[in-house]
């Protein structure tokens, strides 16, 4: 009878135990694999199925040279002398993108833009702390996760010039998922996926990464020392030192970074937009990146970079790629045909350049700021 009993014992404890395994189990979601695109050069999305990664890969780099203005011989003018002169005034910490997204992108981008130090080690995992499970367990969650990451990413690109050691192209974001039948949980992370790092091309590990900020950082003193005076003076020295110490180039792997720009001294369209934004929300001075198409005298157009400001109350374009024109010819800029893009208001600009008010593929439409109609 005793046996019999145990027996009935261990058979009941078989029971619940299979009943405790259906009840609980942990799987890992295969979702597809998305391209983002890139914030000024657009690509159709690559879907793949097959993974569970959402992988952030930007489009690949036109082929056609960016459309520079044309300009036939020229003469060197006299310059204009700058004389005023005060303190250097506070760092301008500009999230502007970052302000105008939604709740679970900005989740992400403090996720990114917290870890920067990690990131330098090329292979740093990011853990999300925070509860998807709304988002997720709704009809449209994944197809909106996306929308967010994207949104995310490109914000990141467009608020932090300097993050030019990490390619986010190979930032993925990983979806772990818990369930059982009572809920479902969700754990995301951020990782190199199935890359070895996530470091930018001509990048091979911390040691080259800390080398390359270490020259960034002493350059970007020297630009800080040139571009004084009050806010004016401050963009027009800048402007006009990038000017004098940078050259157009596609040739190099940073040539859209502000790595290309402080210490190769060369680059194109993001690299100058992006080294104006870089010192200047060093010194204080309220600007951002815009993004668009412009369409230069030869009426070539193409994807474009270019910088807003804000002076005396009043935000201004400033497009220094354009204020750096080919010179088909013998000469040298005068001043008017180098600051020819310097503080213009929106009745000249949009003549040119058309603004892009989504920043990826996702459809979120981002408010720029509204220029003064006039120029500075």
């Amino acid at each position: 009878m005793k046996d019999k009993s145990s027996n009935a014992l261990i058979v009941f404890i078989l029971i619940i135990i299979a009943i405790l395994g259906t009840m609980y189990y942990v799987k890992v979601i295969r979702n597809k694999e998305y391209s983002l695109d890139n914030v000024t050069i657009y690509s159709e999305e690559n879907w793949n199925n097959s993974n569970r990664i959402y992988a952030n890969t930007y489009a690949q780099e036109s082929s056609v040279p960016e459309s520079r203005p044309q300009i036939g011989n020229v003469s060197e003018a006299g310059e204009k002398v700058y004389t005023a002169n005060n303190e250097l005034g506070y760092k301008y910490n500009n999230r502007y993108y970052y302000n105008r997204l939604d709740k679970y992108s900005q989740v992400i981008y403090d996720a990114i833009s917290n870890n920067l130090d990690n990131l330098k080690t090329g292979n740093y995992t990011i853990n999300i702390d925070y509860d998807f499970s709304t988002l997720l367990n709704s009809q449209d969650g994944n197809q909106l996760l996306d929308g967010y990451y994207k949104d995310a990413v490109n914000a990141i690109k467009l608020d932090i010039p300097h993050l030019f050691y990490i390619d986010l192209s190979k930032l993925c974001l990983n979806i772990e998922t818990s369930s059982n039948l009572f809920k479902t949980t969700y754990k995301l992370y951020i990782n190199a996926g199935q890359n070895p790092n996530y470091f930018s091309e001509g990048f091979n590990d911390s040691y080259s990464v800390i080398d390359a900020l270490t020259k960034v950082e002493n350059a970007k003193e020297q630009y800080k020392k040139v571009a004084t005076g009050e806010e004016y003076f401050k963009l027009a020295r800048l402007h006009d030192y990038l000017l004098e110490n940078m050259y157009y180039d596609s040739s190099s792997v940073q040539k859209g970074n502000v790595y290309g720009a402080l210490i190769e001294k060369k680059g194109v369209c993001e690299a100058y937009a992006r080294v104006y934004k870089y010192i200047l929300d060093e010194l204080g001075v309220e600007n951002i990146l815009a993004t668009g198409i412009a369409t230069n005298s030869s009426n070539e157009t193409e994807d474009h970079m270019w910088n807003y400001v804000k002076l005396n109350g009043n935000w201004y374009a400033v497009d220094v790629t354009w204020d750096d024109p080919i010179i088909i010819g013998n000469g040298m800029i005068d001043y008017n045909t180098k600051h020819k893009y310097f503080l213009i208001g929106s009745q000249e600009l949009f003549q040119s350049h058309t603004e892009s008010l989504t920043i990826s593929s996702s459809g979120k439409i981002f408010e720029l700021p509204k220029l003064s109609v006039s120029n500075y």
